[in-house]
């Protein structure tokens, strides 16, 4: 398969020609800047017989948004700027600017200066609002207008600033970004005149640098370099200087949350991937991050123990615990991406310390050095355990990525637990890929409810991602193409593209009884027709052998697909979580890149999702890796990620919390199913994770909110290789439940004595 390179996405225009302009007549500073009484008439310039859409009269009392320093130092016009031999000036010309509300906001007017008027006056000019399109700060949807609006050339004066009022306001949500511009036409069209200013080097490369763009909605394929790019809906870049557009808003007070769910813990430890596991057993959940190990203290204190537990001095990208050899000590296996360092194996002592068991292990990850990047070791990505066979023990699964300077791709090894403290790789003969995938993520799930095990593969670089269905006597199949999980194959460029996927979430988001399931892909815009978007897709089937996905998106070329997810071109890992205790799945994905937030949605619980990034509160932008737990113990979800906690501190329903323990099983009860089911008889079905898509690791202690529910009947774990055990209630919610294989139930915070 043909990789895609990706082109640069700012273009850097030089060479600006300075034409005489006036001054703008705006008090306002440079931006972006708020505020002042922008009441002022349209009406600046001779009347018409024209009759435009977007005269009249501002309301009084708006907020002035704006970039721009007021001074208008040229246009496109006469600049002599040119992409791929393209003259910018000549071609049709998205102008526009990129605005950022941070509160709800009701754009009523655009306030523009122009160059290059028509000399008809009955010439009507038009200006636009525009959707985002893919958060990437100068992609707009250009040919799908929030509104457009006229107003007629002898009613403009060129130089001055002239405004469109929109009529009737058009509601920005908070969080989301906005574009004002028009297309412009070519030579002749009027153009928006622009300052100035240029933040940072002038490159953009930092978000903040540059807020105006250009897009060549014609330029759809060119050569460069010898290579031949297609893109979608044209070409786009960011321009350093700064359009003179501003708009005229309405900030709706009345949706200002002041006290949002998730506050910032700025103290706490933060990692780029992060794995919860109770590795001393005492009910508080300790985090490893990548090279540190944090012991929970309570009370919110978390104590860097990483040299005294000796995990330290070793090469690390991330970890996931797992009791492999069963004494009820989490051991801690550490990946690293990287293709001159190995993985590491450390087994739990018991006692609070660890023992470096990777080569008595018979872990080894080394290669020869004769490939492209002269590799010495296998780049993993990612890892997850899991009971394979259903023996009791943890077997293990390492997710092998690239080597970036040439697309080197290297196989997945899977480790088969011997029982005896040694592994012994698994491959073809028991139905795994020896093909080398840019592999980016492993996710267990028991997805069918058959009683084992199945694992889904995330890969990169448009390749499709692989589901090895169980077939519960020691083999697995590739089964993802046809159970719909390995993404939409498109013929594009000469081969089938899927889509960049990085993590991945199993849940059930309509509480029907089966696994659902999140991919967070990266689509770039340019190549958006032909790579997969963020999926949610639904188990339609139900469970054992009719069990398939599909998509719920509808029409990903709109704004608004159907499943309330925004496209952002950079989602990296999703977390399922019910974050308010409603009975409801919520979603959060993290995006990378400058600049791009971390989205959250509320669960809808039908698999469709509604916006919440601005009440949710979480700030984290270029985040990477995300994980969820109650770390304090008060009964929420809390979040950690990139920049630290995220602690829960928003209204909650009813919740209740099952720690399964295995006893014939692993004792970690990695791979269980718990179902609890509400007086109301709802049934909540939640899995003991043993690594999530991307390096992550979520709690092993199971939040499952319960709405308006007032107790709960029962609670069911089917362990996997051991026992499906029921225990009958009624339990009072809110509450922690210890949930043993044995058929030993406990309640509170800390595990029982035994």
């Amino acid at each position: 398969m043909p990789h895609i390179v990706s082109l640069p996405i700012v273009l850097f225009l030089s060479g600006l020609a300075c034409s005489s302009k006036p001054d703008g007549t705006s008090d306002s500073g440079p931006g972006p800047t708020t505020g002042g009484d922008t009441g002022a008439s349209t009406d600046t310039g001779p009347t018409t017989a024209c009759a435009g859409s977007a005269s009249g009269t501002l309301t009084k009392g708006l907020t002035e948004l704006a970039w721009d320093d007021g001074v208008a130092i040229g246009s496109i016009i006469g600049q002599g700027w040119t992409v791929v031999d393209t003259d910018l000036s000549a071609q049709p010309l998205h102008e526009w600017v990129r605005f950022e509300p941070d509160a709800p906001i009701s754009v009523h007017g655009i306030s523009v200066q122009l160059d290059n008027l028509p000399e008809d006056p009955d010439t009507p000019v038009t200006l636009g609002l525009y959707s985002d399109f893919g958060y990437n700060g100068f992609d707009a949807w250009g040919d799908e207008a929030l509104w457009t609006g006229t107003r007629c050339a002898g009613d403009l004066v060129e130089g001055d600033w002239q405004t469109w009022v929109v009529d009737p306001p058009i509601e920005i949500p908070a969080g989301s970004l906005v574009y004002a511009g028009h297309l412009r036409q070519g030579a002749d069209d009027v153009a928006i005149s622009f300052d100035s200013a240029s933040a940072g080097d002038g490159t953009c490369t930092s978000w903040d640098d540059c807020h105006s763009a250009m897009n060549l909605p014609d330029l759809t394929r060119f050569t460069w370099d010898g290579v031949s790019y297609s893109f979608w809906k044209g070409y786009s870049f960011s321009l350093q200087y700064d359009y003179l557009v501003r708009l005229q808003v309405q900030i709706d007070d009345s949706q200002i949350v002041k006290d949002k769910r998730f506050h910032q813990v700025t103290e706490a430890p933060s990692g780029s991937r992060q794995a919860w596991g109770d590795y001393d057993f005492d009910g508080w959940d300790d985090l490893y991050l990548p090279g540190a190990l944090y012991h929970n203290q309570g009370g919110g204190v978390f104590l860097d123990v990483t040299d005294a537990a000796g995990v330290g001095g070793v090469s690390s990208s991330g970890g996931v615990w797992g009791d492999y050899d069963n004494d009820g000590c989490l051991d801690l296996f550490v990946f690293v991406e990287s293709t001159s360092q190995g993985d590491t194996l450390f087994h739990s002592n018991c006692d609070g310390t660890f023992s470096d068991v990777t080569a008595s292990a018979g872990l080894d990850d080394s290669l020869d050095g004769s490939d492209a990047c002269g590799a010495t070791h296998r780049s993993t990505a990612a890892a997850a355990w899991l009971d394979l066979d259903g023996d009791g023990l943890l077997d293990l699964y390492s997710a092998n990525f690239i080597c970036w300077d040439a697309y080197s791709y290297y196989v997945d090894q899977v480790w088969h637990n011997q029982g005896d403290g040694s592994f012994t790789a698994l491959g073809y003969e028991q139905g795994f890929s020896t093909t080398a995938w840019a592999s980016r993520g492993a996710a267990p799930i028991d997805a069918n409810l058959d009683g084992d095990v199945d694992l889904l593969v995330t890969n990169y670089v448009l390749q499709r991602n692989l589901f090895y269905d169980n077939q519960g006597d020691g083999t697995v199949s590739d089964r993802g193409t046809s159970l719909g999980l390995s993404g939409d194959g498109t013929f594009a460029l000469g081969a089938t593209y899927y889509g960049h996927t990085i993590g991945a979430a199993w849940g059930d988001l309509d509480n029907d009884g089966d696994f659902d399931l999140i991919q967070a892909n990266l689509a770039h815009p340019r190549y958006f027709d032909f790579s997969n978007k963020t999926q949610v897709l639904m188990n339609v089937g139900g469970n054992g052998e009719d069990a398939t996905w599909e998509d719920n998106a509808g029409d990903w070329a709109d704004p608004f697909p159907d499943n309330g997810l925004r496209y952002q071109e950079t989602h990296s890992v999703p977390i399922l979580g019910d974050f308010d205790s409603d009975g409801m799945l919520d979603l959060a994905i993290s995006a990378v890149y400058d600049g791009r937030p971390t989205d959250f949605y509320w669960g809808n619980g039908d698999g469709t999702f509604t916006p919440g990034w601005y009440e949710a509160g979480i700030t984290t932008e270029s985040g990477w890796g995300m994980s969820a737990g109650d770390y304090d113990n008060d009964g929420d979800l809390d979040l950690s990620t990139s920049d630290g906690f995220f602690e829960n501190r928003g209204a909650q329903g009813h919740w209740l919390q099952v720690r399964p323990v295995g006893v014939t099983s692993n004792t970690s009860a990695i791979g269980a199913v718990v179902h609890v089911t509400t007086d109301d008889g709802v049934v909540r079905m939640r899995q003991v994770q043993g690594g999530t898509g991307q390096g992550e690791q979520n709690s092993a202690t199971l939040h499952f909110g319960l709405g308006n529910a007032t107790q709960v009947s029962t609670v069911q774990v089917d362990y996997i290789g051991g026992e499906t055990v029921t225990w009958t209630g009624p339990w009072e919610p809110d509450q922690r439940l210890w949930a043993y294989e044995d058929g030993t139930l406990a309640t509170g915070f800390a595990p029982p004595s035994r």
